[in-house]
């Protein structure tokens, strides 16, 4: 039979090794369930995720979503203008398809946070930035439509005048035409009258040289 204190030795040898073997196993599943927790967390609380949010709900059809939505960030920025706040709602007035787009108003704002690009994370930075240049496009984009349906109106108004004044000047002349005929017609009549006072005449000359010829004849 062995030796009491080896055999002891020996036990505890193989249980602590045991023991830093189960040890290493349960911190390795603990790792990976760390990583997988820290790549969820990742995605739900990225920088831009709060901004996408909003941007998405705005861009929705719930009518509901999207006036709560608003509600809630004009309070947050009435409560406290941060950084986040202001960017959330300089962001939200970019977003079309709501009754509160303000594309002016969120171009100063958006100039405003870049100006101090250092209280941005560089996601806000990025966001912020791409969105500005969206932004200014669209405002080009719907300024040029102004200026060619003002155009447009302008051109259709000459049109009109121009439409207009020839419309006088023809005016005029059925004027000048209507008084021509009607002093064309007095004359006519004028003229008819004269040439019926003539043939009445003629016919009572004719008339009266007819009955001296036959008063003549039955006196011979």
């Amino acid at each position: 039979m062995g030796n009491p204190n080896r055999l002891h030795r020996l036990a505890i040898a193989v249980a602590a090794s045991t023991l830093i073997a189960g040890c290493s196993a349960v911190s390795k599943v603990m790792d990976r369930r760390q990583i997988a927790t820290n790549q969820e967390l990742s995605v739900d609380t990225s920088p831009v995720s709060v901004y996408l949010a909003d941007i998405e709900t705005l861009l929705g059809t719930d009518a509901t979503a999207k006036d709560r939505t608003w509600r809630e960030l004009s309070l947050d920025h009435s409560r406290a203008a941060t950084t986040t706040n202001r960017l959330r709602l300089a962001l939200a007035m970019a977003t079309p398809g709501h009754a509160q787009t303000d594309l002016a108003q969120a171009d100063a704002m958006l100039t405003s946070l870049l100006l101090e690009p250092e209280r941005l994370q560089p996601e806000e930075r990025l966001l912020a930035t791409v969105h500005l240049g969206l932004l200014r496009s669209r405002i080009n984009v719907e300024s040029a439509a102004r200026q060619a349906s003002s155009s447009a109106t302008r051109n259709n108004e000459r049109e009109l005048a121009a439409a207009r004044n020839q419309l006088a000047l023809l005016q005029q002349d059925n004027r000048r035409l209507r008084s021509s005929l009607t002093e064309t017609e007095e004359k006519l009549r004028a003229i008819t009258m004269i040439e019926r006072s003539i043939r009445e005449r003629n016919d009572e000359s004719a008339g009266n040289r007819s009955q001296t010829n036959e008063t003549t004849g039955n006196g011979q």
